[in-house]
Order: structure tokens, then sequence, then C-alpha cells
């Protein structure tokens, strides 16, 4: 079955459903029916760019996935993931945070240690309020074109990112194509981007901002992602006693352009007993 009928299938397979919380009208796919959960937070693109990842995963755990709507603060996002959780009656979930979606993940976790028994932090960083220096200014600018002429760059900045294998490009220009023309707004974007700036203005995180949790942090990265060698040792920093698993030459989006390799590494997380190893190396 070729990518697009896999995209098919998921779709009609796992419909979404919605929940008003946090302010704002909530879309999320329940993705299997196993007695562990999930949590699979995207970086602000959807629902369904993970297909083939959650398709994976869905016979041995019960997948919670999640559109953000467009949102006020990092708190909603918070508070709408937490009603979610408990309107499928989910009392402690695993947390797969992608990208910026690590970035809710960590806060989430701060915010609900009880309701977390572990966290994976996928091509993601921690706050660094540096990185917040022009992003106002940047946010305020975008807000201002018209959404046609930011659909365009917006798609190619995605496949980019990806950077699929040529024979599955065709496929991926089409899927980032109708992602903005048809799936997402404008309100949805310039909402992701304003959590974005709130993340790296007001979190800061240290190594002993978990000290009384009882679960465990592991780290997921590639060698060559947009996250460059001083973002991930702030990371690993962070996390000193997270195991890491380094994709080489992975990019910054493993999870789909590598999924049989990123699946093997996830599951094998995902299945071991919690035991804290001692701190890595310096």
């Amino acid at each position: 079955m070729d990518l697009a009928a896999r995209l098919q299938e998921f779709r009609t397979r796992y419909p979404n459903r919605t929940l008003s919380a946090g302010g704002a009208q909530w879309t999320y796919r329940i993705c299997g029916d196993a007695p562990r959960s999930l949590l699979l937070l995207p970086g602000g693109l959807g629902n369904d760019l993970a297909f083939d990842l959650v398709a994976g995963l869905a016979g041995e755990f019960r997948v919670v996935y999640p559109a953000y709507p467009p949102l006020k603060s990092l708190d909603d996002a918070l508070e709408g993931l937490a009603a979610i959780l408990a309107a499928e009656k989910i009392a402690r979930v695993s947390i797969l945070g992608l990208s910026s979606g690590g970035a809710t993940a960590q806060s989430f976790v701060r915010r609900y240690p009880e309701k977390v028994e572990r966290l994976v932090l996928s091509n993601t960083g921690i706050p660094m309020a540096h990185r917040a220096r022009g992003r106002g200014t940047v946010n305020s600018i975008l807000s201002v074109v018209p959404w046609p002429l930011l659909r365009v760059p917006l798609a190619r900045s995605i496949t980019k990112l990806l950077n699929a294998p040529a024979a599955d490009r065709p496929f991926w220009d089409a899927y980032a194509k109708d992602l903005f023309t048809n799936r997402l707004t404008k309100a949805e974007v310039l909402s992701n981007l304003r959590l974005q700036l709130e993340y790296q203005t007001r979190c800061h995180y240290s190594p002993d901002d978990l000290a009384g949790w009882p679960g465990q942090v592991f780290i997921i990265e590639s060698d060559n992602d947009i996250f460059n060698p001083v973002r991930r040792k702030a990371m690993l920093e962070t996390y000193p006693h997270a195991p890491v698993y380094t994709f080489h030459g992975g990019g910054h989006m493993p999870a789909f352009i590598r999924t049989g390799e990123y699946l093997d590494v996830l599951r094998g997380f995902l299945r071991q007993e919690i035991e804290a190893p001692p701190p890595r190396p310096k």
C-alpha cells in the first residue's frame, strides 16, 4: 500500500473527536485500544502527519493524537490536553513530544507530573530566552501577510525539513500543499508561533525540576538536526539521567522518513522497566 493509501486508511480508521477545553474547540484522534496510553504531541501541523508512526504504535498503545486549535496561551494548551485525557478516562500516560511538541510535553510534565509515567523528547529543545530575540517582530510581520502568500513558503519549509527520499517527495509535496490550503488556518499557524515564543520567554527549566517525579525521560536526536550541537548539549544537561538515541543523518524528522528504525527505538524505551541509569559522563 503506498503512502497516499496509508494516509487515507489512517484518516478513515481513526476519525477525529471533538472537545471544548482550555477556551478552544479541540480535535483529536484515538488510535488503538491497548491498556497503555501514549499522548503524541505534534509540532503544530495537524494530527495526521505521523500516520505511519501511529499505525505502528496503535496495536501496542492507545495513542491520543491531538491537533492544536488556536490558543491564547501555553496554559490553555496544557489545560486542553489534560481535559482530553480526563474525557478519555486516562489517568497516566506516556508522552512523545515531537519538534515543538516537545516544548508542550516538557511543560505538561511539570504542570501535571502525576499524569505522566514517562516522557520521550524527540528532535526538540529546552527553552532559551535569547532565541526569542526578534521572534515577536517576525510574528507581528507574519500576522499581516495575507494567508495565500504564506501558504507556499510554509509548505516548502515542511518538505525541506522532511528531506524525504526522492521516490516519496511527490507525495509529501502534495501533502504539504493540501495541509496549508485545506487543513490548517492562518489562526492555527500564528497561535503555534505565539506559543513557541511564550515557551522561550516564560519557561526556565533545570535538572532539578523533576527530582521528585518517579518517571523517566528519553531523548531522541539527530546529529544533523536544525537543533544544533549547542542546543542539543543544553537538552542533555537539563536531563542528565536520560538515555539518548542519536540518528545519524536523520535530519529534523526521522519519525517520518525513517519510521521503521524510529519505531524500534521508541518501542524499546516504552517497553522497558523504568530504572534511572547513572548520569552520562561529561
